[in-house]
């Protein structure tokens, strides 16, 4: 079922309450990440962009390439939110023998790419699943959400030069600016200089958007989708956004009491 940005408040609130609560049953989740992203998944599954109920080799589909694969929690969460997974699975995330793992896998549900390895590597599995997508001539789309932690890696550069370098406007790019990676503060650790230039010296278009506002990422993916070219929205974020104890920090642990607390009042 395809919602407008506006009705998709609703299931971003659900889908918050529901990252927090995993984090209670298994504090050793990517709690900052998963938060920082949700908006992001929002708009990609709430619009029916992409699906969680499309098997893999499906021809003429798009593809969501999650290449911060440590925040598939906003993931499990918004599925649980539309219905697609129960809360009795989200309580076993992370639990020897739950389909639910804390990075994903072959058999993780929902999940075109497994993609639990270096970062980086996401985005040259996008970039090579858009190139053959292209070179088959089939009409699929790849969105794909990469880190701004990951940006340090030359394997990102060089992927997106590939990229740019094929033309190929069925790669969609978004990059979750939340400014905080295992380190500490991204720019602390390396800095990314102009950003926006660096991709629109490779022949990217570029488009930036408030991160936490689903309309606006919305907006933008429709105006990507249009663009004649690859495109990236640097979508700026707040790590642990909603937690007020880990937000735009390294922290990601929460005692049981306090994610019940904080799912109690994050919306």
């Amino acid at each position: 079922m395809e919602r407008r940005a506006s009705e998709l408040e609703p299931l971003i609130c659900k889908a918050r309450k529901y990252v927090v609560l995993m984090a209670g049953y298994d504090p050793g989740i990517h709690l900052g990440s998963s938060l920082s992203v949700m908006e992001i998944v929002a708009a990609l599954y709430g619009t029916g962009r992409v699906k969680f109920n499309v098997a893999n080799g499906v021809h003429n589909r798009n593809y969501f390439v999650l290449s911060k694969g440590h925040a598939i929690h906003a993931v499990y969460a918004l599925a649980a939110a539309m219905g697609y997974l129960t809360l009795d699975e989200l309580r076993e995330t992370g639990s020897l023998g739950s389909r639910l793992q804390n990075h994903p896998e072959v058999d993780t549900p929902f999940v075109d790419v497994a993609n639990s390895g270096s970062l980086g590597q996401g985005i040259s599995l996008a970039v090579g699943l858009a190139l053959g997508l292209k070179i088959r001539g089939e009409k699929g789309r790849v969105y794909l959400v990469v880190g701004d932690g990951e940006l340090d890696e030359g394997q990102s550069w060089e992927s997106f030069a590939v990229a740019a370098h094929y033309g190929l406007t069925n790669l969609v790019t978004i990059v979750d600016l939340n400014g905080v990676q295992l380190d500490g503060h991204s720019e602390e650790v390396l800095r990314k200089g102009d950003l926006a230039g660096r991709f629109r010296s490779l022949g990217y278009e570029v488009f930036e958007v408030d991160g936490h506002d689903v309309g606006q990422i919305v907006s933008a993916l429709e105006r990507a989708e249009n663009a004649g070219r690859p495109a990236v929205i640097n979508a700026k974020t707040v790590r642990g956004r909603g937690v007020a104890e880990i937000e735009d920090t390294a922290k990601q642990r929460l005692s049981r009491d306090d994610a019940l607390r904080y799912a109690g009042n994050i919306c």
